[in-house]
């Protein structure tokens, strides 16, 4: 879970150098939500960055990217010498060679990124810079919160899709964590047994890993579950003290820690969201949602500490329920919806009749849900290219087969 970079305090001055004109926007989009100027990103990697240092102040941080250099040491070398002890390089690359990264650190590289670098991998990078640390990073898990802004969104689900991506399509050991402790779903969606395990963790004198061992339902491999049996006499946690202490050691026992918390916000909800690196926020185009989105908003902060909000219009099993316009929800909130989840009629839930929830029959929205797990990663989405006839096609699925035709208010 993330520990908050103080407003007041920032590196006061950043280069990025990137190795191709196609990276810029990314890596500025990065620096924009940290509160830095986009004019700070320039393209062409070590050889550039050579060239810029000859004739502009040194700064503080300098970023290079070394994809597409031939002779990545011998130029990174010659760069430590053109700035000098007093800044500190941080070079960033595709490549995850161990011999090179080890190289790179003895030459006097102060850090090695893996790219596409995470919205708080820059954050914490930048307060490492700052605290003078040269201890490791990100010695710990991530942790990614998903909520609603009225229930019956889709939370849940949304929740338990991640899950499963994030631990089957990216191989990421990770966590689930149900803290809907009256109507909690995720161990049915799983097709599993939550048991008592959360109760257990949240009533003890101590946390720590052993307990949480023995807490967790394993569901396989990289997926584990920790969640309790619904019940109507939970009553709510008095100091959201113990959820932190959970999710910490929780990042210490996974890559990925996502939490599944009620739009009605119980005791402790709130703090986990508010340190958490990933925070979605599921919505409805509608009067309340909007007013209940912009109160998240304000109370969890924005994202100059590294924190990404990604909103997330869930239409996967209602359509045509709008309220108000897209565009008057984002100007009334001050932010863009991130991802939109395509509609896909009543045929999700029935999945659950052999067994766990399945989007196997659903490519459309098991893309967009795939995106959004890569965005909570720091991975930008990809591009869905949806024909016209598999629009047309989606449309008769909502057995509405004269408007999916083009038939308003003519006769067949």
């Amino acid at each position: 879970m993330s520990e908050k970079i103080k407003q007041t305090e920032t590196v006061s001055s950043i280069v990025f150098f990137a190795a191709e004109k196609s990276d810029i926007p990314t890596v500025s989009d990065r620096l924009i939500r940290l509160g830095y100027a986009d004019d700070v990103v320039h393209s062409g990697g070590v050889l550039a960055a050579q060239e810029w240092c000859k004739s502009h102040p040194i700064p503080d941080l300098f970023f290079v990217d070394l994809d597409g250099d031939h002779a990545p040491l011998v130029a990174v070398a010659e760069l430590l010498a053109l700035i000098g002890p007093s800044c500190k390089l941080i070079v960033v690359g595709s490549n995850q060679n161990i011999d090179q990264y080890r190289t790179l650190l003895a030459m006097g590289v102060f850090d090695y990124l893996v790219k596409p670098i995470p919205l708080d991998m820059f954050a914490s990078i930048i307060q490492k810079v700052q605290q003078g640390s040269d201890s490791e990073l990100l010695s710990v898990g991530r942790t990614v919160s998903v909520t609603g802004a009225s229930g019956g969104v889709g939370t849940s689900l949304v929740a338990y899709a991640l899950g499963r991506l994030l631990s089957e399509q990216r191989h990421l050991k990770t966590a689930l964590v149900d803290f809907d402790r009256r109507n909690g779903c995720l161990d049915l969606m799983l097709g599993a047994k939550g048991g008592s395990g959360l109760d257990r963790v949240l009533n003890a004198d101590k946390i720590d890993t052993r307990l949480l061992e023995r807490s967790i339902t394993v569901i396989d491999e990289r997926l584990s579950l920790l969640a309790q049996s619904p019940s109507y006499q939970a009553k709510d946690l008095q100091d959201g003290d113990p959820l932190l202490l959970m999710g910490g050691e929780l990042c210490r026992m996974f890559s990925q820690v996502v939490w599944d918390l009620p739009s009605s916000q119980p005791h402790g909800s709130l703090e986990v969201l508010k340190h958490s690196q990933a925070r979605i926020i599921l919505v409805d185009l509608t009067v309340t949602d909007a007013r209940n989105t912009l109160r998240i908003l304000n109370e969890i902060g924005d994202e100059s500490n590294g924190q990404r909000i990604l909103l997330v219009r869930n239409a996967c099993r209602q359509q045509n329920m709008d309220v108000i316009t897209q565009s008057s929800f984002e100007e009334f909130v001050g932010r863009k919806i991130d991802v939109q989840l395509p509609f896909v009629g009543g045929g999700l839930s029935k999945s659950l009749l052999q067994g766990r929830l399945s989007f196997d029959a659903f490519p459309e929205l098991t893309r967009s849900l795939l995106n959004l797990a890569d965005m909570t990663c720091g991975k930008e989405p990809q591009e869905q290219t949806v024909s016209p006839l598999r629009k047309m096609l989606t449309k008769l699925k909502s057995n509405n087969p004269r408007k999916a035709l083009g038939f308003r208010g003519a006769r067949l």
